[in-house]
Formats: structure tokens, sequence, C-alpha cells
């Protein structure tokens, strides 16, 4: 700071070197940020994700079978009377945490899987996704792509 008479003030360079100490700050923190909402949506997913293969599974070790995939992202109507309740699945029909929707896959690519489909987030987003729940690798292992769909495998 320069005395200018009987006051203090600030320097041009002082303040546009407070000014670049700022935006080197917020350079730094804006990716951290986004990194910890990302790793944030991946693991409600993967919760959900999981919560949704169990009840699945449940209900296939309780009635000797699997539901039938009548309709799209609707809740087959078997798991609507007691397993999604069980499990409190009440955001079967709302957009994943990935974009998307959920969907329940019977015979469609693989014999029986839970799917997110046409996610809205990016393929590294998808991949870091798939290294949380599975190998890392959308081709192989029991989470993988087809199409706009990524299926968690419950049976080949």
């Amino acid at each position: 700071m320069t005395k200018l008479g009987n006051k203090y003030g600030f320097t041009l360079i002082e303040a546009l070197l407070v000014v670049a100490i700022l935006g080197l700050l917020v350079a730094f923190i804006i990716p951290a940020v986004n990194l910890a909402s990302r790793s944030r949506e991946n693991a409600l997913a993967a919760r959900k994700l999981q919560t949704a293969v169990e009840a699945f599974e449940l209900y296939a070790a309780e009635t000797g079978g699997y539901p039938p995939d009548r309709t799209p992202g609707v809740i087959p109507p078997e798991m609507t009377d007691y397993y999604f309740p069980y499990f409190k699945i009440d955001w079967w029909g709302d957009s994943t945490e990935l974009g998307g929707s959920w969907d329940w896959d019977n015979g469609y690519h693989f014999n029986f899987s839970v799917s997110i489909a046409v996610p809205t987030r990016s393929q590294a987003q998808m991949q870091e996704f798939d290294r949380l729940i599975d190998d890392g690798d959308l081709t192989t292992g029991n989470f993988r792509q087809v199409g706009t769909q990524y299926h968690y495998i419950i049976e080949d």
C-alpha cells in the first residue's frame, strides 16, 4: 500500500494480484466440486441399482421366477404390492441420478437385468459408475452398455 497524504489505498498492481489469486482458487475449486458431484450421483445411483436388484432377486426366490417385462420404465405389477414397498423403492418412475430412467428387462438383451435407459451423463461418468459397481469396462462384467441402455445383468 502507498500513502496518499493521510489516506491509504491499494495500487493497481495489488488489486490485480488479488484478482489473479482469486481466479486461481476458483480454477482449482470448480473441478473439485464437479468431481464431488459426479461421485455423489454415482454413489446414489449404485445404491438404488443394488436395492432394485435385491428386490427382483427376492421376488424370484419367493415365486420361483422373475416378473415379466410388460412396459418399458413401468414397475412390473407383481412388484408393486410387496417387494418395492418392502425395499422402500418409491423412486422407480423417477429419472436416475445419471439421467434417463430405470427399467426392468426380461429377455431383452439378457435373460434378466435392471437397466438405466438413455442416461444423459457422459461416457466417462458411466465408466466411473461401472468402476464403482463392476469392472470398469462397459463391454464386460455384470454392468454393460447395449445401445443407449446400460444393463446390470442379474442372469445372462
